[in-house]
C-alpha cells in the first residue's frame, strides 16, 4: 500500500488550511499535512519533513509567497512548489512560473488542486528518472574511461613482465650459450668437445621450456582447441608442479565449449585469482571448480589463506591505485558477466565469476 503523500503548507489561515486540505482528500489523493507560516519554521520543515509537494499563499504576514517559493528552491530544489492564492494577478502568475513554480490555483477554484499536484509529482518523477540516467550515463562514460586506461596500463605491465622474463631467463640462457659455444671453439680434445655441446643441449632445453611457458601464458593453445575444461586443468596441473601449495581442478563432467568471450574471460579470471593465491594469500590449498547452474556457468575459486580487506581494495582500485579486483571484474563485464570477491583478513579469499551461457560460434559445438 502507497504511503501518504507529504504534503507542508505555507499558509496563515487555518481555515484556509483546512479547505486545501479537505480539496486535495475530496479529490482521493491520501496525504499528510504540515502548516507553517514563517521562514524560519519553512526553513525547518523543508528539512525535516521532506515534503513531497510544497502549497504556499502567496500572500503572508511578513513572509512572502516568493520568498517561500526561493527558499524551497534553495534547500529542496526537486520538490514541486504550487501556489494556492485568493490574491494572484495573472503578471505575479507569470513571475511565480519563471521562478520555479510548477502551477498556481486560485482558492475560488480548489477543484484543479488535486489534477495540479498529480501532474507536479509526475513531472518530478520525469525529472527524477532523467536525473539518474544522465548520472549513469556520466558514470558509465566515467567506468568506460578508468577502464580504457587500466586497459592500457594492464598491457603495458604486461609487456613489461614479458620484456623481463625474455631478458633474464631466455636472454641470460642464450649469454650461457654464447659462453659455451666459444668455450666449445677452443676444446683441446672431443671428450671436452662433447661436455660442451652437452651443456649446449641443456641450454637449448631449458630455454625452449621457458619459452613455452610464457607461450602458455600468453595464449594457452588448449584453450582454442579443446576449450575450457582442458586448458584449466593443463594451466591447474602446471601450476601445481611448479610449487609447493596444493592445488585441486573439479569440473561438471556436462560442461560443453562456451562463446569464446566467457571462455578466455573464464579463463583468465581463474588465471588471475590462482596468480594471486600463490604470490599473496600464503595458502595451503586452493580449489578451483567450474559448475553448471541452470543457465549459468559458474567459476569458483577459493583459498584458505590470510584473506585481505575487499572494502578497501575496491576503493584503491577506483582511485587506480589497485588493479587485480577491478581487472577480474572488468574481465567477467566485457564478457556479460559478474565477480563476487568474498575475503576478510585471516579468513581465506572465494572469487565467484558467474556467465549466462551463450550459444558456442558456429565451428566450435563439435570440439
Amino acid at each position: 500500500m502507497p504511503e501518504p503523500l507529504r504534503v507542508l503548507l505555507v499558509e496563515d489561515m487555518v481555515t484556509d488550511a483546512e479547505l486545501v486540505m479537505h480539496a486535495l482528500k475530496r479529490d482521493g489523493i491520501d496525504a499528510i499535512f504540515e502548516r507553517v507560516d514563517s521562514e524560519p519554521a519553512l526553513n525547518d520543515r523543508i528539512r525535516a519533513f521532506a515534503p513531497q509537494v510544497v502549497l504556499s499563499d502567496f500572500s503572508l504576514p511578513g513572509f512572502s509567497g516568493m520568498a517561500a517559493l526561493d527558499l524551497v528552491q534553495r534547500v529542496s530544489p526537486q520538490t514541486p512548489f504550487i501556489f494556492v492564492s485568493g490574491t494572484i494577478g495573472e503578471e505575479r502568475a507569470i513571475e511565480s512560473l519563471k521562478s520555479g513554480a510548477i502551477d498556481y490555483v486560485l482558492k475560488t477554484n480548489l477543484a484543479r488542486l488535486g489534477p495540479a499536484v498529480r501532474r507536479a509529482l509526475e513531472q518530478a518523477a520525469e525529472r527524477a528518472a532523467r536525473t539518474r540516467a544522465e548520472e549513469d550515463l556520466a558514470q558509465a562514460h566515467q567506468r568506460q574511461r578508468m577502464l580504457s586506461r587500466r586497459l592500457i596500463r594492464a598491457q603495458e605491465r604486461e609487456r613489461a613482465e614479458l620484456a623481463r622474463e625474455l631478458h633474464d631467463e631466455v636472454g641470460q640462457a642464450f649469454t650461457a650459450l654464447k659462453i659455451q659455444l666459444e668455450m666449445l671453439r677452443r676444446a683441446k680434445d672431443s671428450a671436452e668437445s662433447a661436455t660442451r655441446i652437452d651443456d649446449c643441449a641443456e641450454i637449448v632445453r631449458a630455454a625452449l621450456a621457458q619459452v613455452r611457458n610464457l607461450s602458455l601464458g600468453l595464449r594457452p593453445p588448449q584453450l582454442d582447441e579443446f576449450g575450457l575444461v582442458s586448458a584449466l586443468r593443463s594451466h591447474v596441473e602446471r601450476m601445481a608442479r611448479a610449487g609447493t601449495t596444493e592445488i585441486a581442478f573439479e569440473a561438471d563432467p556436462q560442461i560443453a565449449r562456451q562463446h569464446p568471450d566467457i571462455e578466455i574471460a573464464c579463463f583468465r579470471i581463474a588465471q588471475e585469482a590462482l596468480t594471486n593465491a600463490l604470490r599473496h594469500a600464503q595458502a595451503d590449498r586452493i580449489r578451483i571448480m567450474l559448475r553448471i547452474n541452470a543457465d549459468t556457468l559458474v567459476l569458483i575459486v577459493k583459498d584458505d589463506g590470510r584473506g585481505f580487506d575487499v572494502r578497501l581494495a575496491n576503493e584503491q582500485a577506483l582511485r587506480g591505485t589497485s588493479m587485480g579486483v577491478a581487472g577480474l571484474q572488468e574481465r567477467a563485464l566485457l564478457a556479460g558477466g559478474t565477480v563476487r570477491i568474498d575475503s576478510e583478513v585471516g579468513s581465506g579469499t572465494e572469487v565467484v565469476a558467474r556467465f549466462p551461457l551463450k550459444p558456442p560460434t558456429r565451428g566450435q559445438s563439435g570440439h
